[in-house]
């Protein structure tokens, strides 16, 4: 796991487009948090990047599987 850079993990998690990816993301940031090599604050701020990205990807996801649903009928 790589030195954890807060500005850089954002941009990351900013940049990421799948669910899985974010997932994986915020895995390794909580591992972190619990090996006690990042801060509260970083969690925080790291948890305010990648949950509404998570939320908007699953809803952009939601809503193009439903188009595709309903062209398909």
């Amino acid at each position: 796991m790589k030195n954890f850079d807060l500005i850089e993990f954002q941009r990351e998690a900013r940049e990421r487009r799948q669910p899985s990816t974010l997932f994986q993301l915020w895995e390794d940031v909580c591992k972190m948090y619990e090996r006690g090599l990042i801060g509260k604050y970083d969690l925080e701020e790291m948890k305010g990047v990648i949950w509404p990205n998570l939320r908007a990807i699953c809803a952009l996801q939601l809503e193009v599987e439903s188009s595709f649903k309903s062209q398909a009928a």
